[in-house]
């Protein structure tokens, strides 16, 4: 773990000396403000999704700025889809490791147990204040009203998912989980507006303090509708020959770019800008029935598939004075969000993670970069270095990061002069295949605790 220490050594970070500093062990810094930390992850949306990632038709203004003014990752990637990559963003563990492979089911107590310690536990445990905001999605708050509080967040203001046996919207007429009370929106109001707001309200009141904020969005999953008109609100660059459903999906793009702009507008207009790590991503790839248009090709959406379209997500971090902008072509897994940024802020993690501390990547200094991702969605896994793809079934793919037309080919090798290649990732993924569900146990218990109380 690099300690600040190093950091000051390597970056010669005076400016940001206050921001950086431990709180304790350092003298006069043991007074020293930590930084905040704020997790923004999209529903839903590609890296193809963003204008600074090559896109030919969504406005991203806000978070291009991001990514010109801070490290824009080219080689981040999550699991396939939401439930395996939300457990594993929280958890730095991976979802062999967890039992969340899939999408969660809706029966009767299913949920993430709290014995999964998450970034909210170790922000909280360290004296931050902590709040999440938009999907969670891991269970449900009619049966578990006291899942985010259990699960490390002081505060939180949720879409309720499936709530007393229906499903309810998260954008018109929302159903909204806030600190132990449902909220009913009107067909006017805008369930991301709600999110929006509570998390700007949770940094004016948190503002003289360390805080962590988790905002999972409701954007941009389907249904694909048009957001409330803003003053602001770039257009999007279409043209007639996208479908209705394209451009909409675009439109809400846009909005959950103006969504980001308030939130640094809200860190500016209170000085915490120089103290505050923002990361940006999304948990899966687009949907597949968007098509999205990249320099010279389109791309279907790869949600679902265990393929780059389906799991490689944009990841741009923030942090003015501290992060240099930079592009980098670093491997990045969701994986490794928990322990990069506990490593940041100086927290020990309690237990041993599957992710990595990659905060070299972000504010220099020594570290080890990762050779390869490995991912787990349902039976299939997966090995991918910067030229190959190896999936469980055996198929090899050359697919060099490159270029977007190379990564997305998805081209399959049976060149024997790979065959080198093939054992020698056929030994990683071996490795990861092997992981165990280490919450099995105590799923099972649970569930006949809860069959004994029937």
């Amino acid at each position: 773990m690099i300690n600040r220490r190093m950091f000051l050594k390597k970056a010669g970070a005076a400016a940001a000396l206050g921001a950086i500093l431990p709180r304790v062990g350092f003298g006069a810094a043991k007074e020293a403000t930590p930084p905040n930390v704020l997790l923004i992850m999209a529903d839903d949306i590609g890296a193809e999704g963003l204008a600074c990632y090559g896109s030919t038709i969504y406005t991203t203004p806000n978070l291009d700025r991001m990514a010109k003014e801070g490290v824009r990752f080219n080689n981040a990637y999550a699991t396939p889809l939401c439930t395996p990559t939300r457990v594993m963003i929280m958890s730095g563990l991976y979802p062999n490791r967890t039992g969340f492979r899939a999408l969660i089911g809706k029966g009767a107590g299913v949920r993430m147990p709290a014995n999964i310690k998450t970034f909210g536990h170790y922000f909280r445990d360290a004296g931050y204040a902590t709040a999440i905001a938009g999907k969670w999605q891991l269970g449900k708050f009619d049966e578990n009203p006291g899942q985010p509080v259990e699960h490390g967040f002081d505060e939180y203001c949720m879409w309720t998912w499936f709530y007393k046996g229906k499903k309810s919207s998260r954008f018109y007429k929302p159903q909204i989980y806030q600190n132990g009370k449902i909220i009913q929106g009107s067909e006017k109001d805008f369930g991301p507006d709600y999110f929006r707001d509570f998390v700007l309200d949770f940094i004016d009141r948190k503002k003289g303090k360390p805080f962590f904020i988790y905002f999972p969005m409701a954007l941009v999953h389907s249904p694909f509708i048009h957001p409330p008109t803003l003053e602001k609100l770039a257009r999007t660059k279409y043209t007639d020959a996208l479908d209705k459903k394209t451009v909409a999906f675009g439109h809400m793009i846009t909005y959950m770019d103006q969504v980001v702009g308030d939130i640094l507008a809200k860190l500016k207009e209170h000085g915490l800008e120089k103290n505050t790590l923002v990361l940006f991503t999304g948990d899966n790839g687009t949907g597949k029935s968007i098509t999205s248009k990249l320099p010279g090709m389109n791309l279907k959406g790869g949600k679902g598939s265990m393929t780059e379209a389906g799991s490689r997500v944009p990841l741009l971090a923030w942090w003015p004075g501290t992060v240099q902008p930079a592009v980098r072509d670093d491997f990045f897994c969701l994986v490794d969000v928990l322990p990069t940024v506990s490593s940041l802020a100086d927290i020990k993690l309690s237990r041993e993670v599957d992710g990595m501390d990659l905060s070299h990547n972000l504010i220099g200094g020594e570290g080890k970069d990762r050779e390869h991702v490995l991912i787990n969605y349902g039976k299939g896994f997966f090995v991918r270095d910067k030229r190959f793809r190896l999936n469980q079934d055996g198929k090899l793919y050359d697919i060099p990061v490159t270029s977007d037309t190379t990564r997305y080919s998805e081209a399959q090798s049976t060149d024997p002069e790979h065959d080198g290649v093939r054992k020698r990732l056929q030994a990683v993924l071996d490795n990861f295949m092997a992981i165990e569900n280490e919450f099995k146990s105590e799923d099972k218990s649970r569930k006949k605790k809860k069959k004994g109380e029937k």
